[in-house]
């Protein structure tokens, strides 16, 4: 049999392991602290580029936020294993500038200090959402 029959399976089962251990790595420290429960409303910052514990979510991250705090949770494709998550305010303990590459992120330190910490960019327009 051509592996042309078999690669819908290969793609399927390696994107489904990929997916959960991308998610182990860091996504579901925060979802077991931060799981957001419900839907959420509040304004959209739309998608951000963000990197959760060293794992990168490029351009695929979607940010909402309210006068509670912020609500993340990956675009469709990428959301197995990946809980939408819903961090307080006074969960965000610093944003830190951050240079990398010429290019300035902003990390926000959750929790207490040994938490997951969240590294973002956001467009000028959605940069004062944080500060």
């Amino acid at each position: 049999m051509p592996f042309g029959y078999f690669f819908p399976f290969f793609f399927i089962g390696m994107w489904i392991l990929v997916s959960y251990t991308l998610s182990k790595k860091g996504w579901q420290d925060l979802a077991g602290k931060y799981e957001a429960t419900g839907d959420f409303t509040g304004d959209s910052a739309g998608w951000i580029s963000a990197g959760v514990n060293g794992v990168d979510y490029k351009n695929s991250i979607i940010l909402k936020y309210n006068g509670q705090g912020m609500y993340l949770v990956p675009l469709l494709p990428f959301r197995l294993f990946h809980k939408p998550i819903f961090i307080p305010w006074n969960e965000i303990k610093a944003v830190r500038k951050k240079k990398v590459f010429f290019i300035e992120l902003n990390e926000l330190i959750i929790g207490i200090f040994s938490s997951p910490t969240i590294i973002y960019q956001l467009s000028s327009e959605s940069s004062t959402i944080f500060g």
